[in-house]
């Protein structure tokens, strides 16, 4: 008996996830909002607390250009705050539907 599906065919078209830091700060509705979007979205996420896991340096590396908490950053690329991420999910789902 034959398989149809070659094994590596099928670990070649395994894709992980897009992997996604949060920039946040204790307190922020804003951050929260964001973290539970950016789940919800199938991201793996990982969310940095200001003062904890980051400093205020370290933010203005990530996010030279932001004038707000909270900002996001997928597989690299700084995205910007919850409003930014919104349209970044908006047109990348209009992406995956032009591909499938």
């Amino acid at each position: 008996m034959e398989c149809l599906i070659k094994f590596a065919d099928e670990i070649l078209s395994y894709r992980l996830p897009p992997q996604a830091t949060i920039y946040g700060r204790d307190g922020c509705e804003e951050s929260l909002r964001l973290r539970e979007w950016a789940v919800f979205s199938g991201l793996d996420v990982e969310y940095l607390t200001l003062d904890v896991d980051y400093d205020l340096m370290e933010y203005v590396t990530v996010a030279p250009h932001a004038r707000k908490f909270p900002s996001i950053v997928v597989d690299g690329e700084t995205i910007g705050d919850c409003n930014d991420f919104m349209t970044w999910l908006y047109f990348m789902g209009s992406d995956r539907d032009d591909k499938g």
